[in-house]
């Protein structure tokens, strides 16, 4: 089928006249398709930081309709003029919701720009109103709630600060610093302010731990019920680490001992946790009061199952050294009483050990690092299980020992090296406070 064309004559006056109306009509709306395009694009990438009043301004003027240049222009303005001059900032936030009333972003400058003003009523309608359109969204309610907190309406306040920092947890350690600029030591203010949930009191137990305010922090989490402390089990974790690092090693015990998984686990003052190699628990970070065992080159660490003094179990040590090894990299923190004497004591036998300086064991104090005892070097050759006794006294500050396993360097500048073979087993370990 063949194709057919259709002609029109512009001979016609009329038809000439209907076709330059549609080009001028075309090429206006082009204009100003191309004004709003520009303007909108001008609002939309140039920063209100930079104080450019003049690009806002020509924003506007290019695009007068669209909500998001009356909005930068604002923002500039909110920047650059002095207090007594915002009203011009808060006539451009107005246009910006008159032509956009659904966007929560123009409510929420609008609010905040009242509110600079010295008009916290409006502010405060403003911002429910971007709180309602964005009930979801953290930050017109963070700036609801900083509204209310600076009206004194408290209770108010921090129920939306509360609901802000449940939708953004990163604000959630401003709205701790507010809580406890409140309130402060009233714990029962505190716990109505913070709202229901264990998790939520628990997190600021850790805050407050975190700003060097121990004291605090451990009210607020003793106010925790047993299950509700062992559900946030995570946070304690922290909290016992941080404790740590503030040599508070007592109150770190009671924590532990809080979430402790059973009787097995508890850690009693004055007294070596798994000093049998009984238990069957990992030896690293997790265990912050349990044996702390790290591998090295050369060098074999782990339990006998087939040797032991007592039980079934004890820690046997493989030394293959050809060169120089000085740290064995196996300690425990033991929680002990301040001013007071303690008879250390534990068992070790060997075979073929060979090198010019044996491992041995010392008691370091927690809180300055200074030695408080040390063993005798373990003995060459083969041996029998041999007990090895030693007595040392705590400081009047120390909350904690560390027991180390060492090896002092025996190399000098004419034998650089100090090789170590053999195998030692260690088992048994105790302290024992002296009435």
């Amino acid at each position: 089928m063949g194709r057919e064309l259709a002609h029109i004559s512009v001979q016609s006056l009329a038809v000439r006249i209907v076709l330059i109306v549609l080009l001028l009509g075309a090429a206006v709306c082009s204009y100003f398709v191309v004004r709003w395009y520009t303007g909108n694009t001008l609002a939309e990438y140039f920063t209100p930081g930079q104080n450019n009043m003049r690009v806002a301004e020509m924003a506007v003027g290019l695009a007068p309709n669209d909500p998001l240049t009356h909005w930068r222009m604002a923002q500039v303005a909110q920047k650059l003029l002095p207090l007594d001059q915002q009203g011009r900032t808060i006539e451009e936030y107005e246009r910006a919701v008159s032509l956009s009333p659904n966007d929560y972003r123009f409510w929420m400058a609008l609010g905040t720009a009242h509110e600079q003003a010295g008009d916290s009523v409006k502010g405060e309608l403003a911002l429910r109103r971007a709180v309602a359109l964005a009930p979801s969204y953290a930050y017109p309610r963070w700036y609801l709630g900083n509204l209310l907190l600076r009206s004194g309406r408290y209770d108010e306040a921090f129920k939306e600060l509360r609901l802000a920092a449940e939708a953004d947890e990163q604000l959630e350690p401003q709205q701790f610093n507010f809580l406890w600029a409140i309130y402060g030591d009233n714990l029962e203010a505190l716990k109505t302010a913070m709202g229901e949930g264990a998790s939520r009191r628990a997190r600021f137990a850790l805050y407050q731990l975190q700003q060097q305010r121990p004291e605090d922090g451990l009210r607020v989490w003793d106010s925790l019920s047993g299950e509700e402390k062992k559900q946030n089990r995570h946070i304690a974790d922290a909290m016992i680490a941080n404790l740590l690092q503030l040599l508070r090693y007592h109150d770190a015990t009671k924590v532990w001992n809080d979430i402790a998984m059973n009787e097995r686990y508890r850690l009693e003052t004055g007294k070596i946790f798994d000093g049998s190699f009984e238990e069957a628990v990992s030896y690293g970070a997790e265990m912050p009061f349990g044996w702390q065992v790290k591998d090295a080159l050369q060098l074999q660490i782990g339990i006998d199952p087939t040797k032991a003094h007592s039980g079934s179990r004890s820690l046997r040590i493989v030394f293959q050294v050809r060169t120089n090894l000085e740290a064995l990299n196996i300690s425990q923190l033991i929680p002990v009483m301040p001013n007071s004497e303690y008879d250390f004591e534990f068992y070790l036998r060997t075979e073929k050990l060979e090198t010019g300086s044996a491992p041995m064991v010392q008691i370091f104090d927690g809180t300055d690092g200074g030695a408080l005892a040390g063993s005798p070097q373990a003995p060459s050759g083969s041996t029998p299980w041999t007990r090895v006794s030693i007595p040392f006294k705590t400081g009047s500050k120390t909350e904690a020992v560390i027991l180390r396993f060492v090896r002092l360097s025996c190399s000098d500048d004419e034998t650089p090296i100090c090789p170590i073979f053999g195998s030692v087993w260690y088992d048994d370990f105790s302290i024992q406070r002296r009435r």
